[in-house]
């Protein structure tokens, strides 16, 4: 898969088809989603190398150091600026944090995988939600329910769901968002 992409952990290395697999073994039977952030000299190859994953839900979010830094202007990257100022970005809303500025030392960079837009939160089954139902309102309405779930399973729209999907795929590849909101209270960014 991607045989050269590694990070050396105490002299073992791990690579990212190592990592992949253990998240599909592990989460066989759940639909959810990888992150993993790299702040390390060498994130590059593994943001570009997730794009071409197309059957599970992960992320890269990495960081690139400057090559060559005025030292009068600016203080050396170092391992670790960067996950302090990802951290600060995702945790403090009144930060003051710009990606875009030209003068950082440390910029992000993310990747994510080809199905990576179509991932969505657990919905509730037919089933959880009769059982809701049954506990919380009167069995004479029961009928309603039943109604509501047969209409909810005809899925007429089926062809521009594929669309859709297809569309929003298109657009994550061609135009990635500088700020992605993963939904789940943090984001992924690029400088």
């Amino acid at each position: 898969m991607f045989p050269s992409i590694c990070l050396v952990l105490g002299g073992e290395t791990l690579r990212l088809e190592t990592l992949l697999e253990w998240w599909k073994e592990k989460n066989a039977d759940f639909s959810s989603r990888l992150i993993i952030v790299l702040d390390c000299e060498n994130a590059l190859p593994w943001v570009k190398d997730v794009r071409r994953v197309g059957d599970i839900f992960v992320a890269v979010q990495g960081a690139k150091l400057a090559k060559e830094v005025n030292i009068e202007e600016a203080d050396l990257p170092q391992l670790g600026d960067f996950t302090k100022d990802w951290v600060e970005y995702n945790c403090n809303l009144d930060n003051s944090i710009s990606w875009s500025d030209k003068g950082r030392t440390v910029t992000a960079i993310y990747g994510i995988s080809k199905s990576w837009s179509d991932y969505t939160l657990h919905l509730p089954t037919g089933s959880d939600v009769a059982k809701h139902w049954m506990l919380y309102f009167p069995r004479i309405t029961y009928p309603l329910i039943h109604l509501a779930d047969w209409c909810g399973g005809l899925n007429l729209f089926w062809v521009c769901n594929v669309c859709f999907r297809c569309f929003k795929r298109l657009k994550m590849r061609w135009f990635p968002p500088t700020v992605l909101d993963t939904g789940q209270g943090f984001k992924l960014v690029k400088s």
